[in-house]
């Protein structure tokens, strides 16, 4: 394990300030972020994927801004780079791009049914989008035309994609993320995470809730604290382009 927390290529990544939930006017617009953010330097990753050469992983990296692992990995011409890790990398792998391997990169026409692919592109040349966290993967289902074909997200949400996006092979890494315990409330502060406190819990300056002698019934319309209305209205504010087929909804 001593390996992985090495520090990263200095080229590749710079240092981050921490926002702590405030515009530029230094104004709160985020209650839930602390600045106790512990310090943390941002990797350059490749999400691009445009040079399509056999490469080595040189090693897999732990990454404090995401749930995934990365790898770096070195091209035939010495050129390095980070990439989201899949399930199956290890330290000296060598893969090329034309053999289907976990870990390669290819055009959406060069799966087949049932495939498990991760970091798909949205739009054509603008970088993968979709299915970057731990764990995460879309599933090829069927191809419509010679142009486009249908991919299940991870929401169960189905979409229309055009074949020439490009997508990685195989699951995200880290799978078993989700069943991380932090144990204390310290490391989730860490993170830059603050407790979430309920709108009745507070005074009424504070949230359209709060204040009142006891505990007192909601509003009719249940709101933020400014004001923003929560249930009952759409929260997507753009229409939704080539849906196949909507996500699951609870019973």
């Amino acid at each position: 394990m001593k390996s992985i927390f090495n520090k990263p290529i200095k080229y590749l990544s710079f240092g981050l300030k921490s926002k702590s939930g405030v515009n530029n006017l230094g104004r709160k617009t985020v209650k839930t972020k602390s600045k106790g953010k512990s310090k943390r330097k941002f990797r350059i990753l490749d999400f691009y994927r445009d040079y399509q050469e056999s490469f080595l992983v040189l090693k897999i990296e732990y990454d404090p801004n995401r749930s995934a692992s990365i790898a770096l990995i070195c091209f035939k011409n010495g050129l390095l780079c980070y990439i989201i890790a899949t399930t199956n990398l290890i330290k000296g792998m060598f893969l090329d791009n034309q053999n289907l391997l976990g870990g390669t990169t290819r055009p959406l026409s060069g799966y087949s049914y049932g495939d498990y692919v991760s970091n798909i592109e949205l739009n054509f040349g603008y970088g993968s989008k979709i299915a970057r966290a731990a764990g995460t993967y879309c599933i090829i289902l069927h191809k419509l035309n010679n142009y486009s074909l249908v991919v299940r997200f991870p929401s169960g949400e189905e979409k229309i994609l055009f074949n020439r996006n490009k997508g990685t092979f195989g699951i995200v890494s880290n799978i078993n993320h989700k069943f991380i315990n932090l144990k204390k409330a310290g490391t989730s502060f860490l993170k830059g995470r603050k407790p979430i406190v309920r709108g009745v819990a507070k005074n009424c300056v504070d949230h359209p809730h709060g204040g009142g002698r006891g505990r007192t019934s909601k509003l009719p319309v249940p709101s933020n604290f400014t004001r923003r209305v929560l249930k009952g209205v759409p929260t997507n504010k753009k229409p939704i382009k080539f849906l196949y087929k909507s996500r699951k909804k609870n019973a």
